[in-house]
């Protein structure tokens, strides 16, 4: 699936080498949450994180600890992505200035949204595919 996705964004993105080498620090990487989500216990998350935030916040934490392993392990500081995951890129934020003291960032682009203002998207219908096979 990550090689997938990367065939798609070579085209607007310059990735490091398979090996990790990059010949720019700009060079962006593809990775995958399974590396990190994998191993980690369900206890072990409560254990860790668990006194940071209330239940209910810590239930949409997949990807705010995405932000934060991310962080840690590639020095990530800024978080890309559509105005719907806004809430979410928040609480990475939060969590890595809790956990590590850490400052990071996140920046959020508006939906595609049809003429009536209704969301467009896979779930919605009426995506819109960067892909050379489902390319509208």
């Amino acid at each position: 699936n990550t090689q997938g996705i990367s065939r798609v964004f070579e085209k607007f993105l310059t990735f490091a080498k398979e090996d990790g080498s990059s010949d720019a620090p700009s060079d962006a990487i593809m990775v995958n949450n399974n590396d990190w989500l994998s191993q980690l216990g369900y206890l072990d998350f409560l254990r860790e994180y668990g006194t940071q935030f209330t239940i209910n916040r810590m239930l949409s934490f997949e990807s705010a600890y995405d932000f934060l392993e991310l962080h840690r392990r590639h020095g990530a500081t800024l978080q890309l992505g559509g105005s719907d995951q806004w809430g979410n890129m928040i609480s990475g934020v939060d969590l890595g200035r809790r956990c590590d003291g850490a400052k990071l960032f996140c920046l959020t682009a508006p939906l595609l949204t049809t003429s009536d203002g209704k969301k467009m998207g896979k779930t919605e219908g009426g995506a819109i595919w960067l892909n050379e096979d489902r390319l509208s």
